[in-house]
């Protein structure tokens, strides 16, 4: 039996937001064996989370990437958490926690988890928010269609009013509510399309077609 992948939130966007031949590289990747691999984003999204819960003022948080050994990381963190803050004056209010949702796709090959940094009310709706801050340019048509595979699957009496995406790199937010039929159609194409992508990439590596399978004769 081989393992089913599974991914957050932020990496389905950049697998979704991915040209043709990365994305394949990226999908074959997923096969690869692992150990755990580095989160470069944690440092950001902790941080956010102790300033929303009054663990930490903002200009503390701040002051705490100096702890962040890489550069790179440590750069990030700051502009990310600067937008941040600059986004959150202008949507002022109280932020909770909220549940997150993992599904598994159409076929089975792989899972995907969201994981919302926080709750909180916009346009007179409880939101729940992902925050995203990778350097990776998003369509807000696939980053809406997204949203409605992971709102159609909510159970309704815990789902949110509303679920978005809010990208730390340019101040964008993208909500489930600005979608329609047809960016909802298109979400559910696009996890079928991806299960085809996983699918090749386990008969191009040996793997069985079903996780569940026997792993083919040599």
């Amino acid at each position: 039996m081989s393992q089913i992948p599974k991914f957050g939130f932020s990496a389905f966007l950049k697998l979704l937001n991915t040209n043709p031949k990365p994305q394949t590289r990226l999908v074959r990747e997923r096969y690869r064996p692992s150990g755990g691999g580095y989160d470069y984003h944690k440092s950001l999204r902790t941080r956010v989370q102790q300033v929303a819960f009054g663990e930490l003022t903002p200009q503390q948080a701040l002051d705490s990437t100096a702890l962040i050994t890489k550069h790179s990381e440590r750069e990030s963190a700051r502009r990310g958490l600067k937008r941040f803050f600059e986004w959150q004056q202008q949507n002022p209010g109280t932020l909770e926690t909220t549940d997150g949702l993992l599904f598994t796709s159409p076929k089975g090959l792989y899972k995907v988890e969201f994981t919302a940094n926080f709750l909180l009310e916009l346009d007179g709706r409880r939101t729940a928010v992902h925050l995203w801050n990778t350097q990776h340019p998003l369509s807000g048509q696939l980053v809406r269609a997204a949203l409605c595979t992971v709102a159609t699957r909510f159970p309704e009496h815990d789902r949110p009013d509303d679920i978005a995406v809010l990208s730390l790199q340019d101040g964008s937010i993208y909500k489930w509510s600005e979608s329609d039929r047809q960016i909802a159609l298109l979400g559910e194409r696009l996890l079928e399309f991806l299960d085809n992508q996983f699918e090749v990439a386990r008969t191009e590596l040996g793997l069985p077609a079903s996780p569940e399978g026997p792993s083919p004769q040599p």
